[in-house]
């Protein structure tokens, strides 16, 4: 972009590696300490950034950094299906410097070059129904866990030694982590893609303990690989991550080992981010006697309706299979009370998409508005879900069951460090 001057000497512009000493006091204001490692590396090397992702608007003081939004080129794996998406990420604004609307001239650029990039969609994880006036929906849980108290997990017996040894991993040993992972890789559900290069700012060095850190460990017993799990230092707690085992029956040897880290670090408290392994799942909420798990939000916009419902087509069939839709063939027809749309289905397969110029809400089979069809599509709500609150959302008695497994629930839970 080129530089705009704006009011006060402010001046809005594309940052460059120069940027990054005061870019980071930046980060330090308005994000804290403790994120500062994170953050340089994610500059230095993140492999879905450059410098024409960055935006920032700089005072009239020395270049000092005000107001900054970056864009991080990502790909999410929905059921299966990769889609492209742009992240706004390290978004803030000096306190001094609030209220003046600097994030929705930032957001007006973050939009020009996402256009560019032409994403299926765009996520952010932010501040409580901010990001809904530039268009995202709540689309996924993020974050939370069950709390670890130290007390309920069983100690090994003193004559008993642990036959299991946690590896933990380097940045060329990272993809042993990731091949591990592709057993367990959920269905049914969203996460972002992970690549070997990913390790390259998912794994360093922090310059103190406050420093936000991720540590990646295998689970091993007699030599074999039997789990993975990574654990997130963050915000004076540990978190245990992305749990994966063979069996059930390992997790007290993961709760004490994650303990043991925890208390390294001045015994900061310990929670495990629901596994999806169902057992696993359910034997760490019973050993933790925790019922709820605090959780905050992904927010999702998709540029294009039918950008995305053509990105996600392949997973029709796989979904009518086995039903009475399997051989569908007929209209489905969509409005948001704004734009219109109608999906020609042959044989069960999505044949074409196309914008419907039918302005009366009555002629649509599904009448839903467009942050609450985010909701349906993304698999945060189902249709009945939706209808049990939603009185503008309404379906075609006779399509509400193609309706229900064409969008079914997918209920992901999707950690922020990816």
């Amino acid at each position: 972009m080129n530089p705009l001057e704006l009011d006060d000497g402010l001046i809005m512009r594309n940052a460059t590696e120069s940027d990054i000493p005061a870019i980071l006091d930046h980060f330090k204001a308005v994000h804290g300490e403790g994120v500062m490692d994170q953050l340089e590396v994610m500059l230095h090397k993140h492999t879905g950034f450059t410098w024409d992702d960055s935006f920032i608007i700089t005072g009239p003081e020395s270049g000092v950094v005000v107001s900054s939004v970056f864009l991080l080129q990502k790909t999410w794996v929905i059921d299966g299906v990769e889609i492209p998406s742009v992240e706004m990420e390290a978004v803030g604004t000096l306190e001094e410097y609030r209220y003046r609307g600097l994030i929705r001239l930032l957001n007006q650029e973050f939009e020009k070059r996402a256009a560019e990039l032409n994403p299926v969609i765009m996520t952010i994880a932010g501040i409580p129904e901010f990001y809904r006036n530039f268009g995202y929906e709540y689309a996924a849980a993020l974050g939370g866990g069950y709390p670890v108290a130290p007390a309920l997990i069983p100690k090994q017996p003193e004559d008993e030694k642990d036959k299991i040894i946690f590896k933990e991993l380097d940045v060329k040993s990272f993809p042993e982590f990731l091949k591990f992972r592709e057993r367990y890789k959920p269905r049914r559900t969203w996460y972002r893609k992970v690549v070997p290069e990913d390790a390259n700012y998912l794994i360093y060095e922090t310059s103190s303990p406050i420093q936000e850190a991720f540590y990646f460990y295998l689970v091993m017993e007699e030599g074999k690989t039997i789990g993975a799990f990574f654990l997130a230092r963050w915000e004076n707690r540990l978190d245990v991550l992305e749990l994966y085992l063979d069996s059930h029956k390992h997790v007290d040897s993961v709760l004490r080992f994650a303990l043991s880290r925890a208390d390294e670090w001045n015994g900061i408290p310990v929670r495990v981010a629901p596994p999806n392994q169902a057992r696993v799942n359910e034997y760490v909420s019973v050993r933790t006697q925790a019922m709820a798990v605090s959780r905050y939000a992904w927010y999702v916009k998709m540029p294009s309706i039918p950008k995305f419902i053509e990105s996600i087509a392949p997973l029709f069939p796989d979904r009518l299979k086995e039903t009475e839709f399997h051989d569908f063939t007929g209209e489905l027809t969509v409005t948001t009370y704004k734009e219109g749309y109608s999906l020609t289905f042959e044989k069960g397969a999505l044949k074409t998409i196309a914008k419907k110029e039918e302005k009366d809400p009555g002629n649509y089979n599904l009448r839903i508005p467009k942050n609450q069809l985010t909701r349906l599509l993304m698999g945060y709500e189902t249709l009945d879900e939706i209808m049990s609150h939603e009185p503008d959302v309404t379906c075609a008695a006779t399509l509400r069951p193609l309706v229900r497994l064409l969008f079914p629930k997918l209920n992901a839970m999707v950690d922020p460090f990816y």
